[in-house]
């Protein structure tokens, strides 16, 4: 077999961003283990290595493709290991599987879908060569990779590759995935082949304990990206100028958002000086790309540019950037992480252009900048409105505080917080609040840049101000919180005694107007946190809860049933005959007969009740408080509901559902317990309906 020969001149041989320090730091780690601190000092030096071990072990950082081979090559020099490459490949999920992309290929919901995503997946770890599924499906999927244009294939980049593709089912609590590599270019062929095959019979075992560890690490990974966050937000109004908090805040996005090069490009005015902060761009390019950036038509950038406005509704700041190789993409998800540490470079710059201004009037200053604090240190929108309520009474002299969040499903406002909070919220003429024609509500929702509505004895609509009268309060203010085109919430700021405080001023204009500007931006960063956390949280096929919020809730509902406040029992539900229909009629039609299956698994349980997908075909529903009669009319229903053909794409697909229940305490102590013993009955259950089909098939016959 012939190998062949490489172009005189390739981008390989050449500095650049080739390799994501992920792959080095796992690299650091296994030579550490090894060896010690000793030994890493002796693989850069064979390797040839100008970077430090604290370079490769951050993994916002990047080499090229010629370090990256010449790391491999010493380290299996100074560990004497033939299979190194392969071994670094096979450790990433040990040592990463806390990071930002283990946590993101989670969020794709199963191996197939990570392995289905492999044209994006690969460009957070290498641009040196283009990987491609051509086709997966529940255990297996077939992948081809070639070199990227410039680059030539490496019998180590192949082997760490081979490693690299065994680890995403250890992601999902299933053991390593087995790759074979049918054909590798690096020794002739055409591109390299690789046949992946995993274990699919494992998720049915959703008690076990290597499982549960996965996803409570799962969980633990998310609370960690999402701390990782809310960090970000409290270093805008931490130490430092501006210039180096907006530094701190794109270093931080380079990390959650995996990408050779990053770029803030930001003005505090429109006529002001250009702030830069870069990874992966050479000095002297800089400032074209910026001005390109900031230029009023993006229509025709790259599609492998992530860009994302730095904008609140003071004003646009200007634009952050991620990009990777050509023709690479980036996951939906990543746009809205992206958006995340937009917005925080936005508060950043509202928070420095708002001291300024205080500066020049020398006026509550201290109180707006402790809202800032306050706010930056929250991450949800919950947390938001709590923080909120609590310190606009700083800024604004008032006795109550209420914030509402505008809810455009249902189209009306409910509410999120008070303080002092009432002893039952939910018995507030206000908890969730419909626009009414020609009300106050209506006022703001059509003109969202609308002034504050004050409130009172004389003014404002007479049904509102009836309602707030017999709450006791004498004068209140209506804070819209809002962008020019979308209306997020309202704040109602109301005192009982002495509505002069509230009196319609300019200095009170100006308070509620830096109140509105550090809510709006802090609330916008809340609904993306929201997102974020409920795609982490839920099956991203079928919108119902995901492996890791089920187990989650389950626990919790052990500890409400073991102090005796309500009973635990659930049911695990697994799909018959599912598995014909993704061989005869594909996967597209697999995965729309999995979504009409979760709608009909909600029709048939209660609202208290919670359904998740576990896993391929395989769902389960946590009864909450649920009593013997409740148990069996639930999987009455189930039965009965399956008993119907499902028509998806003009066919009419029959399925059936075995089904295994578990109770507290009667079946199982503790939470792992029922999940063991219901997947066991549901097992039982399966055996029965086959064994009912092969008495039918067989009555033909014996007639």
């Amino acid at each position: 077999m012939s190998v062949r020969a490489a172009p005189e001149v390739l981008e390989a041989d050449s500095p650049g961003n080739h390799f994501s320090c992920s792959m080095t730091a796992v690299l650091v780690a296994r030579v550490r283990e090894h060896g010690g601190d000793e030994a890493v000092a002796e693989v850069l030096r064979v390797a040839g290595s100008e970077r430090s071990a604290a370079y490769l072990i951050d993994i916002a950082n990047w080499i090229s493709f010629r370090e990256a081979i010449a790391l491999w090559r010493a380290g299996a020099q100074v560990t004497n290991h033939p299979q190194f490459a392969r071994g670094v490949g096979e450790d990433a999920v040990r040592y990463l599987q806390g990071s930002p992309v283990a946590n993101l290929l989670r969020s794709l919901g199963s191996p197939e879908a990570v392995y289905g995503q492999m044209a994006v997946t690969a460009t957070k770890y290498s641009t040196a060569s283009e990987l491609r599924a051509v086709a997966y499906g529940p255990g297996y999927a077939e992948l081809v990779s070639t070199a990227a244009p410039g680059f030539r294939r490496d019998p180590d980049h192949c082997a760490w590759t081979c490693g690299l593709l065994s680890q995403p089912t250890i992601l999902f609590g299933l053991p390593p995935a087995t790759v074979h590599h049918e054909r590798c270019a690096a020794y002739g062929a055409p591109a390299c082949e690789y046949r992946v095959t995993w274990a699919i019979d494992g998720i049915g075992d959703p008690g076990d304990p290597e499982q549960i560890q996965a996803l409570h690490g799962q969980l633990d990974a998310m609370k960690v990206r999402l701390h990782s966050m809310f960090h970000a937000a409290s270093d805008l109004i931490g130490a430092g100028g501006v210039d180096e908090v907006l530094g701190r805040i794109a270093d931080r996005a380079s990390v959650e958002v995996r990408a050779p090069r990053h770029l803030l490009a930001v003005r505090m005015t429109a006529d002001g000086p250009l702030h830069c902060h870069h990874q992966g761009f050479a000095p002297d390019e800089v400032h074209d790309v910026a001005e390109r950036l900031l230029s009023d038509d993006l229509s025709d950038v790259p599609e492998s540019w992530l860009v994302v406005p730095v904008r609140s509704n003071r004003r646009d700041y200007g634009r952050l950037l991620a990009t990777c190789a050509d023709g690479s993409r980036f996951f939906p998800q990543e746009h809205e992480l992206l958006e995340v540490y937009a917005r925080y470079a936005a508060s950043a710059l509202d928070s420095a252009a708002a001291l300024v201004e205080a500066e020049n009037r020398n006026a509550q200053s201290s109180a707006l900048l402790e809202l800032a604090r306050a706010l930056a240190a929250a991450g949800t929108s919950a947390e938001i409105a709590r923080r909120l309520v609590d310190a606009v009474p700083a800024v604004v002299d008032c006795d109550r505080v209420v914030a509402h969040v505008w809810d455009p499903a249902r189209e009306v406002l409910v509410r999120q917080a008070a303080s002092p909070e009432e002893p039952d919220a939910t018995a507030s003429p206000f908890a969730v609040w419909a626009p009414l024609p020609g009300g106050s509500l209506e006022t703001l929702i059509n003109d969202p840049r609308s002034a504050p509505l004050f409130i009172n004895a004389h003014t404002g609509d007479p049904r509102v101000v009836r309602i707030f009268s017999d709450l006791g309060f004498t004068a209140t203010i209506l804070v819209p919180l809002a962008m020019p085109d979308q209306f997020l919430g309202l704040l109602a700021v109301s005192v009982r005694d002495r509505p002069e405080r509230l009196a319609p001023s300019d200095d009170l204009l100006n308070r509620l107007s830096g109140v509105a500007a550090q809510a709006t931006t802090a609330l916008q960063n809340g609904r993306l946190v929201d997102v974020i956390t409920h795609q982490a949280l839920h099956d991203q096929l079928t919108g119902l809860a995901n492996r890791v919020k089920f187990t989650n809730e389950l626990r919790s509902a052990m500890i409400r049933a073991q102090d005796g406040s309500e009973s635990g029992a659930l049911l695990y539900v697994d799909l018959d005959r599912f598995k014909p229909v993704n061989d005869e009629f594909g996967h597209e039609t697999g995965d729309a007969l999995l979504v009409a299956v979760a709608e009909r698994l909600d029709r048939c349980t209660r609202d208290t009740d919670i359904v998740a997908r576990l896993g391929g075909d395989e769902f389960a529903v946590l009864l909450v408080g649920a009593e013997a009669e409740d148990i069996e009319r639930v999987a009455e229903r189930i039965v009965a509901a399956f008993s119907e053909p499902i028509a998806i794409d003009g066919h009419r697909l029959h399925l059936g559902v075995s089904i295994g229940r578990s109770v507290y305490p009667l079946d199982a102590e503790d939470a792992d317990g029922l999940l063991r013993h219901a997947d066991a009955a549901m097992f039982v259950d399966k055996r029965a309906h086959q064994a009912e089909r092969l008495v039918l098939q067989q009555r033909p016959a014996a007639a």
